[in-house]
């Protein structure tokens, strides 16, 4: 065996095996009896490890086509065959969470209904899926438009987040009552032209660095990163709506980003900083 047959072999192995590990973390947390199907914050944790799983898989399945091994044909059909059976789980496991946040009536957390419409477009993501995947049966169909139901019903019960942005002409009102009376008041003083008032210097703009857990290029930003990037628009006066619109995304998936609850693109993460810390305050416009 030649040496980058060795190397590619080990390469094929590692890739299989992390995959391994995340499908074995799935099935802990699916057997946990102490994790209760009837929360939001469960329906999350869930998603994010299938999320990360199948990010996983689609690298291991791009990289096993190219390595030269004996394996390869072997390692990618094991790899579908994980695939498939996590696919199952997560239509059983999401279907079961959605029943019980419903029958359980709870006040559901701020930023549920974004994570709702983030999981409904995830339902489309697996309508294509299941076409030719272990569900194509005849009724996948019928539960996915069961599923969509059930995420409309909960983003119409849960909270919308709230602009907590200040609009960029907003200007602090003005004082009521008597103004005080200068000790030079009168017909000469009122003619006087008034001395201009001494502008505060402005805050020196700082670039900004967002730093997250980086994850098959795929990054979850780390907590306070949007208290950072809101700081960081209102130094600049400008709003995340305007930032998001940069980026080509709404100001929802920006949130959802920033708060680490969806993981962004590391190109994108890059645009994202060239976006922010290229601001032309004199112009208007961002990089």
């Amino acid at each position: 065996m030649t040496a980058d047959s060795h190397a590619h072999n080990q390469e094929a192995n590692e890739l299989v095996s992390r995959i391994e590990q995340r499908a074995i973390q799935i099935f802990k947390f699916t057997e946990d009896p102490g994790e209760k199907r009837n929360s939001v914050s469960g329906f999350r944790k869930f998603s994010t490890l299938v999320d990360e799983f199948h990010q996983a898989a689609e690298v291991a399945e791009g990289r096993l086509s190219v390595l030269r091994t004996g394996r390869r044909d072997e390692l990618r059909r094991y790899v579908a065959q994980m695939r498939a059976k996590i696919l199952k789980m997560e239509i059983d496991v999401k279907q079961s969470y959605l029943e019980n946040l419903i029958e359980a009536r709870t006040a559901l957390p701020y930023g549920a209904r974004e994570f709702f419409d983030s999981r409904l477009k995830r339902l489309e993501e697996l309508s294509g899926l299941l076409i030719d995947g272990p569900e194509a049966d005849g009724t996948a169909g019928g539960l996915l438009d069961h599923m969509r139901k059930m995420l409309r019903h909960l983003m119409d019960q849960a909270p919308q987040l709230e602009v907590f942005e200040r609009d960029p002409d907003w200007r602090p009102p003005q004082r009521s009552g008597n103004a005080p009376v200068r000790a030079n008041s009168g017909p000469a003083a009122s003619a006087a032209p008034r001395r201009a008032a001494a502008q505060p210097a402005k805050a020196e703009i700082k670039p900004i660095r967002l730093t997250g857990r980086d994850e098959w290029g795929r990054v979850f930003l780390d907590r306070g990163s949007f208290d950072q990037m809101t700081m960081a628009c209102r130094a600049r006066g400008i709003t995340l709506d305007q930032v998001a619109s940069k980026l080509g995304i709404t100001r929802v998936a920006l949130t959802l980003i920033l708060n680490g609850q969806d993981p962004i693109q590391r190109n994108m993460l890059d645009v994202l900083h060239r976006v922010i810390n290229n601001y032309n305050a004199n112009t208007g416009e961002m990089g």
